[in-house]
């Protein structure tokens, strides 16, 4: 049996998760385009451009064609999304 004051911290804990799923749901639906999108010039290389997606997906395209180059995981900068790769296993574009 949970103590009164255990109660209360679950109880606190289901409001922010709460509140937290509205305001999200909330961002989404205002944002409408990339948080975060810049020409990555590259020393010795060609130039990109990089996207930061709602939520948190770092997307790497090329400029001229727009193709996709690399996509994160959501919050996961430095990860290689599954779909991603995916694709690439599957030759899908």
């Amino acid at each position: 049996m949970a103590t009164a004051k255990q109660q209360v911290q679950a109880a606190a804990i289901n409001a922010a998760e709460r509140c937290l799923k509205l305001a999200a749901a909330y961002a989404h639906a205002h944002i409408g385009g990339p948080l975060f999108k810049k020409l990555m010039r590259r020393r010795g290389g060609p130039s990109v451009l990089v996207r930061l997606m709602w939520p948190g997906v770092l997307q790497v395209l090329d400029p001229t064609t727009g193709e996709l180059l690399g996509e994160s995981l959501p919050g996961e900068p430095w990860q290689l999304s599954g779909a991603f790769v995916d694709r690439i296993l599957n030759g899908a574009e």
